[in-house]
């Protein structure tokens, strides 16, 4: 039979916070590692990320009588828009399609794997596959979302941030034909035209350049003239809104590429091949805000920038005229804390509307902060923190574990200043060396932290080891600062709470922290299980670790318990 003319766009993660089914993630989870290499740390990581949500899921289904929280948390848990909302990279690769005529359909791993003859007779309509990897992690992932997808009349190329890495050190696969890397604006018409001629012209964007040398062709798009992305196409959520045939309380936005910054740890700077931060106007994002408000009754705007608060000039304006046009659409953005540790910047920004500010706090301790390079201060992290709380705009923050130099002291210290100065939400994440790129990974670096890494493109998260710690035992740390957070009532954790975010109100906060903790403490049986697992993995993960970079440091793999 004819294969059909039709462009398939694929995005969404292997396994995600949206899965529901801990049966199917952990079937996938399964296929994954059937492709991965020295993969103990990627599963260490997220066996200690499903234990606090496996704990607070039984303690909704459990909990009996109508206890004091659950108002709170029916409310906070009524709308996931986090979970209902389709990823930007669908909705701008819809848009871009539309705009060279190309007929397309939508999809997302999940809806993949699900399989039936659904999926069969959408992969069968569909000769050319675009393969997003914005939520991919590894090569292993890629492997098996490929063998998932591949048929033997359809084309696939790959693209998004992964795509960017993997060009850097992999040699391609056959089942693969392209990947797109960088500014997809840029690459979809030329990809369109490599579509209409039947995959007979294939040329680089005006700006880029094509790379035939390996078993997968690489396009690389090139970059914008100058600094400004006023001209890049706006999604069109309108469009979403029909292919979806539902409607949106919140969307996603994105208005800067790149960073200014260069912290140790960090590959934003380096993202879509370009090293230049560039950013749209105040006005241009005042324009997107109000016709998605008006056309589309949009309540919530999740901004997907690295850094929204720079540059401030831009931010004082466009707060100014969104208060000026009278723009009703509340807002999310990641934020810097030297930025928001001024007086008046919060008060302005939640006087725009802003609701929610994710900030990378990263340590309590200096000296780790001065190591991260993050060119901020323990104490403005402590001020930016009181300001969000006095006025009520809602703070997640973000720390790294295990970064070089991180000892038990150093991690009893972050606790202290996380009880001193409690953000709303917190996530705590896994110090990594998976983007080659990063800074941290630079030879002078390795040489100041005595950092040894294992270069493994099949693992989420490759091995390390530094002067301080290894990363056998980091997931130990996670695992109990994570709980002692919880247990304490210091924080809500973002991983157990993220359905429904958009929601928190700060009147909700001590009943969330109640519920969290109570699910933290009642199922001892459980937590046993997950103690079973942890120590199960630990072995095997310390062994590959020792057989791939040698001896592990020795310290104590848990926090100190005051």
């Amino acid at each position: 039979m004819k294969t059909a003319r039709r462009v398939l766009v694929l995005t969404g993660g292997l396994i995600s916070e949206k899965d529901t089914s801990f049966l199917a993630a952990a079937q996938k989870q399964r296929l994954q590692w059937r492709h991965s290499r020295e993969a103990w740390l990627d599963l260490k990581v997220k066996l200690v990320a499903a234990e606090p949500i496996a704990l607070g899921r039984l303690h909704r289904s459990l909990r009996g009588r109508r206890p004091g929280w659950a108002q709170a948390v029916d409310e906070f848990f009524e709308a996931a828009d986090n979970l209902t909302t389709p990823e930007l990279t669908e909705v701008v690769l819809a848009t871009l399609l539309a705009r060279e005529g190309v007929p397309y359909e939508l999809a997302t791993y999940a809806e993949i794997f699900a399989g039936g003859r659904r999926t069969e007779a959408l992969l069968g309509r569909c000769d050319l596959v675009f393969a997003s990897t914005t939520l991919l992690r590894d090569l292993s992932e890629v492997k098996a979302v490929v063998g998932r997808i591949k048929t033997a009349t359809n084309r696939i190329v790959l693209g998004g941030p992964l795509a960017s890495l993997l060009a850097a050190a992999w040699e391609g696969m056959p089942e693969v034909d392209g990947l797109a890397v960088g500014y997809g604006e840029f690459l979809v018409p030329a990809l369109a035209e490599y579509w209409r001629t039947g995959f007979k012209r294939l040329k680089a964007p005006s700006r880029g350049r094509l790379d035939r040398g390996k078993a997968t062709w690489y396009m690389y798009s090139g970059v914008p003239e100058d600094k400004s992305l006023d001209a890049l196409p706006t999604p069109d959520w309108a469009r979403s809104v029909r292919d979806r045939r539902r409607t949106y309380r919140m969307v996603y936005y994105e208005s800067v590429r790149g960073c200014p910054y260069r912290c140790n740890f960090c590959n934003y700077p380096y993202l879509f091949d370009d090293s230049v931060f560039r950013y749209k106007s105040a006005n241009r994002i005042a324009d997107d805000w109000e016709r998605y408000r008006q056309e589309l009754g949009i309540r919530y705007i999740t901004c997907l920038d690295s850094l929204f608060t720079m540059p401030h000039k831009r931010l004082v304006d466009l707060c100014d005229q969104i208060v000026r046009r009278r723009i009703d659409v509340k807002w999310i953005c990641y934020a810097r804390a030297d930025d928001l540790a001024h007086p008046g910047v919060p008060e302005m920004m939640k006087a725009a509307g802003a609701h929610q500010v994710q900030i990378g706090i990263e340590s309590g301790v200096q000296e780790m902060l001065d190591g991260m390079n993050k060119r901020c201060t323990v104490d403005a992290n402590a001020r930016a923190l009181a300001n969000c709380r006095r006025i009520g705009l809602t703070t997640v923050v973000s720390l790294i574990v295990g970064f070089p130099g991180e000892t038990e002291d150093t991690l009893d210290r972050t606790l202290e200043f996380l009880r001193a100065t409690p953000p709303d939400f917190f996530f705590l994440a896994t110090f990594s060396t998976r983007v080659a790129g990063v800074p941290v990974l630079s030879p002078a670096n390795r040489a100041r932290f005595g950092l040894s890494v294992s270069d493994n493109l099949l693992s989420t998260a490759p091995y390390w080891k530094h002067h301080t710690m290894s990363c056998a035992h980091v997931g130990n740390h996670v695992r109990a600062l994570a709980l002692r957070l919880m247990e304490e009532c210091v924080s809500l954790n973002a991983a157990l709470f993220y359905p429904g975010l958009l929601n928190f109100r700060p009147e909700l906060r001590d009943s969330l922290l109640t519920f969290q903790r109570e699910a933290v403490q009642r199922y001892p049986l459980l937590r046993r299980l997950f103690d079973l697992a942890n120590t199960f993995v630990d072995r095997r993960l310390l062994a590959d670790v020792e057989r791939t970079l040698g001896p592990a440091p020795r310290i104590v793999p848990l926090v100190r318990r005051a």
